[in-house]
């Protein structure tokens, strides 16, 4: 990698596709925007004492969420000061994927026990339930995995 490349890469990274635009000079007004939305359309939605003050909580708690997934959307992985060239090349990206394909597994177990367990007692959940005990049980199942790599090295 040469000089130059290297003395173009920032904290905060530049826009795809611009000649280095930084990505928060669109993400920042973009995402309070987007955020200020989401607090006009609870406002307008919900019933409540102070639908003003309802509306602005949402948008403030919004704003910093869509700032981060606006510049996720925008930035420019070469462009980040300190990134991994190949991050599927890393021994945490082996991690990761040693991690995902068991905790797969683990789910296929887990929801084929329960499917079992639930047919023969009859006992009904909601789907929702349901659902939230799937994606508990896939993101326990990956982190742990991910932790236990992670420390055998």
């Amino acid at each position: 990698m040469g000089a130059a490349t290297t003395d173009r890469r920032t904290r905060w990274g530049r826009v795809r596709g611009t000649a280095g635009m930084p990505a928060l000079a669109i993400a920042i007004p973009v995402g309070l925007l987007l955020g200020a939305a989401g607090g006009a359309v609870a406002a307008a939605m919900i019933d409540a004492p102070s639908p003003m003050l309802v509306g602005l909580a949402v948008g403030a708690s919004m704003g910093v969420p869509f700032v981060a997934l606006v510049w996720a959307l925008l930035v420019d992985r070469e462009s980040l000061r300190g990134v991994v060239d190949r991050p599927e090349e890393s021994v945490e990206g082996a991690w990761y994927d040693r991690a995902a394909q068991g905790a797969f597994s683990d789910t296929i177990l887990v929801v084929g026990l329960a499917t079992a367990a639930l047919a023969v007692t009859g006992l009904r959940i909601d789907v929702v339930v349901a659902l939230v005990g799937v994606l508990l049980v896939a993101m326990a199942s990956c982190g742990i995995r991910y932790l236990v790599a992670r420390r055998r090295g």
